[in-house]
């Protein structure tokens, strides 16, 4: 499933993401605060992609003007959200 806004898209995750990804997750600034390591290297990106994000309802938040991925949301139906409450 795809979700666009003006600005947005909303996507699944391919292997494609991997560089992008790893621009943002190799700063330790960013995957530690929101509770994951940081990235060592575009394979490594690669292989979250393939183990993590290729989840069920997980998306790469991208610009609507390059489709580059730039973040990540995961949308858990409420029912499973409570369970992890």
């Amino acid at each position: 499933m795809i979700f666009e806004t003006d600005r947005l898209i909303l996507r699944p995750w391919t292997m494609d993401d991997a560089e992008s990804l790893y621009k943002y997750a190799k700063d330790p600034l960013v995957g530690p605060i929101a509770g994951w390591p940081v990235h060592t290297s575009v394979d490594n990106s690669k292989e979250i992609i393939q183990k993590v994000l290729s989840a069920d309802e997980t998306y790469a938040v991208c610009l609507k003007e390059d489709n580059i991925a730039i973040g990540s949301v995961g949308l858990i139906p409420p029912a499973q959200h409570t369970a992890f409450l």
